[in-house]
């Protein structure tokens, strides 16, 4: 039977159990950050997402269904039997684990949130080994090619389509397993040399006025 309703009154984590038995498409949508998101079930698994009519790759659609499970307004309206519209890249996953670990990285990002970079600190690749948890290499790979020149978590977040949150997140993961390593703050050296430069005006203009007396 079709089932559809608020998000306020059942969220996306009480919804998964009940799909998990069931075969269709959940429809979502007046949401505050996405437009209408559908997902596809068959056989307890998550096959596909299409956020505005688009099919989301791994990383994104980690990130939707994140955004999904925390989100308190939105309408959805699940469609049973309805067949699932071209998806090339199935995701495959098992509504438990996903719920498991959609979860599980929310309450860390909580506990680790003194610990997150900060936002605009680069970050450069110290290793090619790609990582061999799921979710860490869904992030490395579509990552990698910026992070071998360089890349803070804001750049990853917006040029992946991430919440700033997860970027920050990963590239700490990533950090703690050796694979990454802090370059600088984006804007950094060049605010220390502006405030430099301001010190040192400070200085002529008190001690040797103006700048011909500096000079000579």
């Amino acid at each position: 039977m079709a089932i559809f309703g608020n998000l306020n009154h059942m969220s996306l984590g009480d919804l998964l159990p009940l799909l998990s038995v069931q075969d269709g498409a959940l429809e979502i949508f007046n949401l505050e950050q996405h437009p209408r998101v559908t997902l596809y079930f068959t056989g307890g698994l998550l096959q596909c997402l299409y956020v505005g009519g688009r099919v989301a790759e791994p990383l994104q659609a980690r990130s939707i269904v994140s955004r999904l499970v925390a989100a308190r307004r939105g309408s959805f309206e699940f469609a049973p039997g309805a067949r699932m519209r071209r998806c090339p890249q199935p995701l495959g996953w098992p509504l438990d684990q996903l719920l498991l670990a959609t979860v599980t990285v929310q309450d860390e990002i909580q506990g680790l949130e003194r610990s997150l970079p900060h936002p605009d600190t680069i970050f450069a690749l110290t290793s090619e080994r790609a990582p061999e948890d799921a979710r860490l290499s869904d992030f490395w790979q579509r990552a990698a090619a910026l992070l071998r020149r360089g890349a803070s978590a804001r750049e990853l977040a917006r040029r992946l389509g991430m919440p700033l949150e997860h970027a920050r997140y990963y590239l700490l993961k990533l950090r703690q397993l050796e694979l990454l390593a802090p370059v600088r703050a984006r804007g950094g050296q060049e605010r220390r040399a502006s405030a430099a430069a301001r010190l040192l005006g400070s200085l002529r203009r008190r001690f040797f006025g103006d700048r011909q007396a500096w000079n000579h």
